[in-house]
């Protein structure tokens, strides 16, 4: 059977039929709407009806269905009125409301589809432009970050500097009070510009919002601020380094004050006492002028002098076992293309032995050392070496004696200038 309809109500004032003659009237109803052509070329002619209502019963004979002519005859008649025939209703909301609900899964793969599309699409845009302006954000913040670790770190140089203000400044000695004063004037003169531009940048300017809104003016903020903590780092160390000249003079006055009573309680040989008052002046005078590296090199040399000039021992030859009492080096320019030493110690009063600065003339270094030898005539080496080998023993030992209150060491030997720290 081909109908695709539901059973159809007879015609009022037909006398109802069985459901088998109904779902065949339906049946002959659909084949007579396939023979179209052949129903409407038929029933143009009244005389025929009994022709053609023998025909479809033929038709349905070979189906091996049997079907009355009375039923042929009501599905003609059913067809001219349409009976048995789908309407389709019409479009309203409800009834597309209906449809979308009977394609619903068509209509949830498509959206699926529509989704997955949307969200790869998004992906492949968005996903690498957030992360381009995520690492952009990163490296300013964390350009501002490190300028705002240099400008914390001024911060407690500054509360450091301000600590020191009183103690480098306050009453220095009268012979640095002058250049002091300058150093001071200058320090309070730029120290209180110090710290007013390093408290930071307001949130609203270097926050992710403020850099999505406008980077360049959020950089731009970084940068002036940049130069503003290196604008306060400049001045910042420029008073450091004042009070640290200031410090230094101080400090020098004092050393110098303490090398001059130092000096005024010892007895002075003549030239000794020409050559400290020199160096006493020179160091005064450094320390005046307010130049810290002038007046550090004249106070360690007024120091070395006053060392030298205060110490008090003899020279004599060393004379132990398994230790060279004399050594001599090749030397183009000596007499014989030798040079001749005897290898001595500095013995104090106690017995000690001291260790003396020397000027090696083969280095021209000077160093600090407690055994040393001190270039003599040819003459005078042999001497101390017949001596050694006649008992094992120097008889004469002592070289020279450094009094107190002078520079120079009186000789008992003759000597040839010079002295070597190595052998």
């Amino acid at each position: 059977m081909n109908t695709r309809l539901p059973a159809a109500v007879p015609a009022p004032g037909q006398p109802r039929t069985s459901m088998d003659e109904l779902m065949l009237a339906m049946d002959i109803v659909d084949t007579l709407r396939h023979e179209q052509s052949l129903v409407e070329r038929e029933l143009a002619s009244e005389t025929r009806d009994a022709d053609f209502v023998a025909r479809v019963k033929q038709i349905y004979a070979s189906q091996g269905i049997e079907v009355s002519e009375a039923l042929v005859r009501q599905g003609v008649e059913a067809l001219q009125q349409d009976r048995f025939a789908y309407v389709p209703p019409p479009r309203s909301v409800s009834v597309r409301l209906a449809e979308i609900w009977v394609d619903r899964w068509r209509w949830t793969k498509r959206a699926l589809i529509a989704g997955v599309v949307g969200v790869l699409g998004y992906g492949i845009v968005a996903v690498p432009n957030a992360w381009m302006d995520s690492r952009e954000y990163r490296s300013f913040q964390q350009q501002y970050l490190e300028v705002s670790a240099v400008a914390h770190a001024l911060k407690e140089r500054q509360g450091l500097v301000s600590a020191r203000l009183n103690s480098d400044l306050a009453e220095p000695p009268g012979l640095v009070a002058s250049p002091v004063a300058v150093i001071a004037a200058e320090v309070q003169r730029d120290f209180p510009t110090i710290g007013a531009g390093l408290a930071g940048l307001p949130l609203d300017v270097v926050s992710k919002s403020a850099f999505a809104r406008d980077a360049d003016a959020a950089r731009r903020a970084v940068t002036d601020y940049r130069n503003e903590v290196e604008r306060h780092r400049t001045t910042l160390e420029r008073v450091e380094d004042r009070l640290a000249d200031a410090h230094a003079l101080a400090t020098g006055a004092h050393r110098y004050d303490q090398l001059a009573r130092q000096l005024a309680g010892l007895a002075l040989g003549e030239g000794a006492a020409l050559q400290m008052r020199v160096m006493q002046e020179r160091s005064a005078a450094a320390l005046a002028s307010g130049e810290v590296g002038s007046a550090h090199l004249a106070l360690a040399e007024f120091e070395r002098a006053m060392a030298q000039v205060d110490l008090a021992y003899t020279l004599r030859i060393v004379n132990r076992d398994g230790v060279q009492s004399g050594v001599w080096r090749y030397h183009e320019d000596a007499p014989g293309g030798k040079n001749y030493y005897l290898v001595v110690e500095a013995i104090d009063a106690g017995g000690q032995v001291l260790s003396l600065p020397v000027t090696n003339e083969e280095t021209q270094r000077t160093e600090t050392v407690s055994r040393f030898a001190i270039r003599v005539p040819q003459s005078e080496y042999d001497k101390v070496k017949a001596d050694k080998l006649d008992n094992g023993l120097i008889d004469e030992a002592m070289v020279g004696e450094k009094r107190r209150g002078e520079f120079d060491v009186d000789y008992r030997v003759a000597v040839a200038g010079g002295a070597i720290t190595e052998w």
